[in-house]
């Protein structure tokens, strides 16, 4: 089997089906002008590490079609990242399916780009980190993540007492804590954090999951709050399943922060969102971000601004990490 068989084997029976309809459309661009044209007459029981960095150097030489770019004729290291992490997500299916005994994508590494200081997933990464954390069933507490830039040890110790439906709101008490599975709060700072009605349907479905326990968030087996290490292990799982391998738990909150930047957000207001004490901190670790306008669509998240899913996407996750 070719590999352009297996993608369109694995666009019809996993992709459509787990995949929002933005994410799809731009798999499809991905794989029609870089993946198929490169490798898709190959078959998959050939494809090794050798072959598959081949392809990227000659993406990243000769992949690129629009001559007025400065960088024409040579793909940019974010679009090298979207079609290795496709890559990687479509060949890892093909091992479970018995076609591979290994991936051969997953060693292959791009270089992140040098002006980005923190792991920033671009809005394709976070659709695709989404997906997967949907399908293993740990949506609520990673979108929680994304959309507030809440500190681990803040998540793990969330009550269903501090969310307020109503209000959509959630109080953060930052001197409670998790020790030995159980919840101690040594007083100190709290902070209120506006919630989008999505988010708080979530956090409902995700309580009525366990009803009876106090817990914002309770592990099913012990039924006790989440360790940190657990909760890197599911995040884990979550960019495996995504092919996210770059990404640091930690580089969730840094998404939120410069999102909430790049959208017009004041660095005062994030600071408080991210309970730093001093706005100088929030300065020190987000300043190359502040004053940087959201990127669209048009600049160079997918290289192709005619595209009109991609749009749809980068405007979907605007509004989705929009405060």
């Amino acid at each position: 089997m070719t590999l352009r068989e297996y993608i369109a084997h694995w666009q019809e029976d996993y992709d459509s089906h787990k995949s929002r309809p933005s994410t799809y459309a731009a798999h499809g661009y991905i794989f029609k002008n870089h993946i198929l044209p490169g490798l898709g007459d190959i078959p998959v029981s050939e494809l090794t590490e050798d072959r598959i960095g081949e392809f990227m150097e000659e993406r990243r030489q000769f992949g690129g079609h629009r001559p007025e770019k400065p960088e024409y004729p040579g793909l940019g290291d974010e679009m090298l990242r979207h079609i290795q992490t496709l890559l990687q997500q479509v060949l890892e299916q093909a091992v479970r399916d018995g076609l591979l005994t290994a991936n051969p994508a997953k060693p292959f590494r791009r270089r992140k780009p040098r002006t980005v200081q923190a792991n920033v997933l671009t809005p394709m990464e976070i659709e695709d980190y989404l997906d997967a954390a949907e399908r293993l069933e740990y949506l609520p507490m990673f979108m929680l993540v994304l959309t507030t830039g809440l500190r681990q040890r803040e998540l793990i110790a969330l009550k269903w007492s501090d969310l307020d439906p109503a209000q959509r709101t959630l109080t953060i008490h930052e001197g409670r804590a998790v020790v030995r599975g159980q919840l101690v709060d040594y007083g100190g700072e709290i902070r209120t954090l506006r919630l989008t009605e999505d988010m708080t349907a979530l956090l409902q479905w995700e309580h009525d999951r366990h009803p009876s326990s106090p817990l914002l968030f309770m592990h099913p087996g012990t039924q006790k709050p989440f360790t940190p290490l657990m909760v890197r292990r599911m995040h884990d799982e979550i960019i495996r399943e995504a092919g996210l391998d770059h990404i640091r738990f930690e580089d969730l909150r840094h998404t939120c922060a410069v999102n909430a930047l790049q959208n017009g957000m004041a660095v005062r207001e994030l600071s408080q969102i991210l309970g730093h004490a001093r706005t100088a901190l929030t300065q020190q670790n987000y300043g190359s971000y502040i004053g940087q306008p959201a990127p669209t669509a048009a600049e160079a998240k997918y290289e192709e601004p005619e595209l009109e899913e991609l749009k749809e996407a980068s405007a979907q996750m605007e509004n989705l990490l929009g405060f």
